[in-house]
């Protein structure tokens, strides 16, 4: 399973399981373009770096749990898009501890090793919560 919360920043995650076509955990990253006076959707290019970093709850000054850094070309993609998909494998989702219990986690999204797209901010820390598998327990 792999589910974005009602906020639309709390992700839903059953240990072990993937992204694909049919679970998806896209994004976008909304900027002001002062041009215009609008707010637009940022084009990412085929050369930016994306990062999703998973850090224990309340754990940002320790080591990360998992750290996924693609370039858009790296993913897959031929052209720029202002909805990119971070792509998990099985292996990635099983860096979580096996436990018989949910376990919460802090997440971030970084553009470029420069920017925070999604992350801690004023709402709080963005939240992972991570399920065990069924098949292991």
């Amino acid at each position: 399973m792999l589910a974005i919360g009602e906020d639309q920043r709390t992700i839903y995650l059953t240990r072990g399981d993937i992204t694909s076509d049919f679970y998806r955990l896209a994004f976008y990253f909304p900027i002001f373009n002062f041009a215009t006076g609008k707010e637009e959707n940022y084009e990412f290019q085929l050369t930016d770096k994306i990062t999703f970093a998973v850090k224990e709850r309340k754990g940002y000054t320790k080591p990360e749990v998992l750290r996924v850094e693609k370039t858009l070309a790296e993913m897959g993609y031929t052209e720029p898009t202002t909805t990119p998909e971070i792509q998990l494998t099985e292996e990635d989702t099983k860096v979580f501890d096996l436990v018989n219990k949910r376990t919460v986690y802090w997440y971030d999204i970084i553009l470029n090793d420069t920017t925070t797209i999604l992350g801690y901010d004023q709402d709080g820390a963005k939240e992972l919560i991570v399920f065990p598998e069924a098949n292991e327990m």
